[in-house]
């Protein structure tokens, strides 16, 4: 274990929980390869942990200084158990036990806090006496010189304070990475859940006066060590190779439809898509939504699916539609389905009736209705006396199109000589040009 000289003793503000950043805790997960921007080194790894966050690169030291730049955030309150989250730079932690590290944090036990800390791990964090608050932009630098010395500097730009600070190192230190890390930190019984700071931006971020991208860097993501979910994600580095963020928004936009049913409909039907994104999410970026089965994606909340005349758009439309918010989540793809049918029903009653008076009679009737369109109509069957005047009235719902179909009913007409007619209407609502009729006779 490494000596550290001359440190003043651990101090902590009353507000302050009792926790410390430790080196990576790696998780275990297999890392990948990812892309990176134009003029990047020719390698960089996409990785997990179970406390860090961010960039660094552990393969490319010793290094002798590191930079970056970055805006506190403020901690959303969401309970009273204590959370924490430190931002940072540092060597070491990375391929070594050893830490040589400064930044601020935000933490929450029910009130949300903030303050200044800088850190040789494996002794515990020292705080400085510097006001940190929520849009802060703050510069940490750590920088070695030989034979075994470090200064370590924090400047708030925002407020005009600055700290820095020398610490001697008995043994040199092995300086084996570099980061720029948002980290969960550590108390007595292990990894704390880490605050809710919706987004933390770094920038001029520079291992040994090189942005990040010049270097075979690693590319961290936090996971929940009880169950592997993704905790907080990193971007990819912006343009300079030395800007990125890190949020702890991993919840994808929920979008949902207005304007949907499950009816069938014979004029042009328009969906509003509405997303909206999770509790303390950084907002909905852009709605996106395909007719053709996925092949193309269109941008947009509005979907208009026409009904021409021509019934070339009868059928069952199905509609893919996700949301993507300001971080890159991506809502899972959602599917829904629009039912058009502009075709006519024509109602067919080639079957004249007969009946003796107090027996039943049976009409028998066909609905043909073009395919695609409505499986079923409602059918009206009325019944009319030799002068024209109504006698029986009949609605039938649910009726099975293209299907021979019958009414049975107990006839107490009076003997005689009966016209029945069959009217259809499809549950689009289109009705036939013409009602179907056949005669009925009463014995």
């Amino acid at each position: 274990m490494l000596a550290v000289l001359a440190v003043p003793a651990a101090a902590s503000a009353a507000s302050r929980p009792p926790t410390h950043p430790e080196p990576m805790i790696t998780s275990g997960s297999r890392a990948t390869r990812a892309a990176h921007p134009a003029g990047a080194a020719a390698f960089g790894t996409t990785t997990t942990s179970y406390n860090w966050s961010g960039y660094d690169d552990s393969t490319d030291g010793p290094f002798g200084t590191v930079t970056a730049t970055w805006v506190q955030p403020r901690i959303r309150v969401t309970g009273t158990a204590l959370v924490d989250a430190a931002f940072w730079v540092g060597l070491d932690g990375d391929n070594s036990d050893t830490v040589e590290q400064i930044g601020t944090e935000g933490y929450s036990e029910g009130v949300a806090g903030y303050d200044a800390w800088y850190e040789m791990y494996p002794l515990y964090p020292v705080t400085i006496d510097m006001a940190i608050h929520p849009g802060d932009v703050m510069t940490g630098t750590v920088t070695w010189a030989q034979p075994a010395s470090f200064t370590l500097t924090l400047a708030d730009h925002t407020t005009g304070d600055t700290f820095s600070t020398g610490q001697l190192m008995s043994i040199p230190p092995e300086l084996a990475s570099a980061e720029a890390i948002a980290e969960a930190p550590s108390s007595e019984t292990g990894v704390l859940p880490v605050s809710d700071f919706a987004i933390v931006h770094f920038s001029d971020c520079a291992f040994d006066g090189r942005p990040i991208s010049a270097y075979d860097w690693n590319r961290i993501n936090m996971l929940s060590e009880d169950t592997d979910a993704l905790v907080t994600k990193t971007s990819d580095l912006g343009g300079d190779g030395a800007s990125f963020y890190v949020t702890t928004d991993c919840t994808a936009p929920h979008t949902t439809v207005i304007g949907l049913d499950r009816r069938w409909h014979r004029a042009a039907v328009t969906l509003h898509l509405v997303a909206r994104d999770n509790p303390g999410g950084q907002g909905v970026a852009s709605t996106a939504f395909s007719t053709d089965g996925g092949a193309t994606w269109t941008t947009g909340t509005a979907v208009r699916l026409p009904a021409p005349a021509n019934h070339t758009g009868d059928g069952v439309h199905v509609i893919r539609y996700r949301s993507t918010d300001r971080v890159g989540n991506v809502e899972r793809k959602r599917i829904c389905r629009v039912l058009i049918d502009t075709r006519r029903p024509t109602p067919i009653a080639h079957w004249a009736g007969l009946a003796r008076r107090g027996a039943r009679c049976v009409l028998r009737y066909l609905v043909r209705d073009a395919r695609p369109g409505s499986p079923t109509a409602t059918v009206t069957i009325r019944i009319v006396n030799r002068h024209g005047k109504l006698v029986s009235k009949t609605v039938l719902t649910g009726v099975v199109v293209d299907r021979l179909e019958s009414y049975s009913f107990t006839c107490w007409l009076p003997k005689g000589r009966y016209r029945f007619t069959v009217a259809a209407t499809d549950q689009a609502g289109n009705r036939q040009t013409a009602a179907a009729g056949n005669t009925l006779v009463v014995r």
